[in-house]
């Protein structure tokens, strides 16, 4: 009986080193395909020409209308960036919705705001979704899959003329529809909501 027992031991060892290096090689496989080398990786000549370009085209001109440099970089925590991105699949895939990437907007602090710094250039993130061809910035929270509310209808109860989704909105951009203003008018008595588009970054500068 002992003749047999110690070959079966052996051939059960053996099973289980090949069955864990075989996980191993499978975890090592698909660790390299998702740390495949982004497409978008600038060159170093190419990252001074576009920051030599801002400092001649832009920085001057807002200087000289704010009287300080603006905000150039809004730093965010590798963990935020991921919760943040995480969440957005998390909530779009339980509402059925396809999440194809976020906007980074720009915007700014007014002074009225409890949070940020006042009168500073910030981004805010707004996921988008894949409506008519395009990618559109939209709410999650408040969509289904069988009626996605874009940002755009969210912004204008508030009274906000969005006009970025497309050429037609952007040159249309100085008509502002009766419905708008008069949810403008209304904006301070509408009960304010959560949205799923992120900000609070750490902004340089301000020093």
């Amino acid at each position: 009986m002992k003749n047999y027992v110690l070959p079966l031991m052996a051939g059960a060892i053996l099973c289980l080193v090949s069955c864990s290096q075989d996980k191993t090689e499978d975890v090592l496989v698909e660790k390299t395909v998702k740390t495949a080398k982004p497409k978008n990786l600038l060159m170093y000549k190419e990252m001074v020409a576009m920051l030599e370009h801002y400092d001649e085209t832009r920085k001057p001109v807002l200087e000289k209308a704010l009287g300080y440099e603006d905000t150039r970089i809004n730093f965010y925590t590798i963990e935020t960036l991921e919760t943040y991105l995480e969440y957005m699949k998390k909530v779009s895939e339980e509402k059925g919705i396809k999440l194809t990437g976020i906007n980074i907007v720009s915007a700014s602090y007014p002074k009225t705001m409890e949070r940020g710094t006042p009168d500073y250039q910030t981004v805010m993130f707004m996921p988008t979704t894949e409506i008519d061809g395009r990618n559109i910035a939209f709410s999650p929270e408040v969509s289904t899959e069988n009626k996605i509310v874009t940002m755009k209808e969210m912004l204008g109860s508030y009274g906000y003329n969005w006009i970025y989704d497309s050429k037609e909105d952007y040159e249309n951009r100085n008509n502002f529809p009766k419905s708008l203003k008069q949810n403008l008018l209304k904006r301070g008595e509408k009960v304010d909501e959560e949205s799923m588009s992120g900000n609070l970054g750490q902004l340089t500068p301000p020093h």
